[in-house]
């Protein structure tokens, strides 16, 4: 949690980001909890104190568990099982149509179940400190196999959306992870693939596109095999 601010305020500032995320006006979130526009924007800015039972009905308008609100970034990982909130997941594609690296942001949260996460993608963000607006918001589960990491989404607005996230990694000290984004695309409904990349840290476009985009060698192995093979490890 940042230390000017207070877990009241920090609270406020996740119900704004599941808000916005959601895509709800405040009269919209009011309107579901039956409060003012007032009341809510006061909860958001940290000014007013929540009670448990509002904290819950905030939580069901916002399809989320009541934890999600409350969770705070922790100052030291060295004991991630011991806390709700895990980690930030960067994750990167290319859009070839608009020439652009596309960034978001998956959050994981720890389960009872070893190896499974509860996770949320913030696709296509404007920037890292404004993941709410982000173009769609998806939620579901990943689960961990050593090297190998999978995720199954759903678009919370159009649970006819959903998304298959498969990421390999590698041997070596690198934190990278390669792999492939499956779904819908925005623009025709046809299902598609992206190439993608994660990381715990940002990174450049320099480090990026060489492993975004599709190669020479890529188009190759598909012709020949036809299948999509992600086989490559980051050293």
């Amino acid at each position: 949690m940042d230390k000017d601010m207070n877990l009241r305020q920090c609270v406020g500032k996740n119900i704004r980001k599941y808000r916005l995320a959601n895509g709800l006006s405040l009269e919209n979130m009011a309107n579901k909890i039956f409060k003012s526009k007032s009341t809510i924007s006061k909860y958001e800015n940290g000014s007013i104190a929540l009670d448990v039972e509002t904290l819950g009905e905030i939580a069901n308008a916002l399809n989320i568990h009541p934890s999600q609100l409350l969770a705070t970034p922790v100052a030291s990982k060295a004991f991630p099982a011991k806390q709700d909130y895990l980690d930030d997941i960067y994750m990167y594609s290319y859009d070839g149509k608009s020439k652009r690296i596309i960034k978001s942001v998956i959050e994981r949260y720890q389960t009872d179940t070893p190896g499974v996460y509860s996770t949320q993608l913030f696709y296509d963000i404007p920037s890292v400190k404004h993941i709410a607006e982000c173009a769609i918001f998806y939620q579901g589960t990943s689960t961990k196999h050593d090297i190998l990491e999978n995720y199954s989404l759903v678009n919370t607005h159009h649970d006819i959306e959903q998304l298959w996230l498969c990421c390999i990694g590698s041997l070596s000290q690198t934190k990278f992870q390669v792999g492939f984004l499956a779904g819908l695309s925005n623009a025709t409904l046809f299902p598609a693939v992206r190439k993608v990349v994660l990381s715990p840290d940002l990174l450049s476009e320099e480090e990026l596109l060489e492993h975004l985009l599709f190669t020479k060698e890529d188009l190759q192995k598909v012709k020949k095999s036809n299948v999509f093979i992600i086989d490559e490890f980051v050293v």
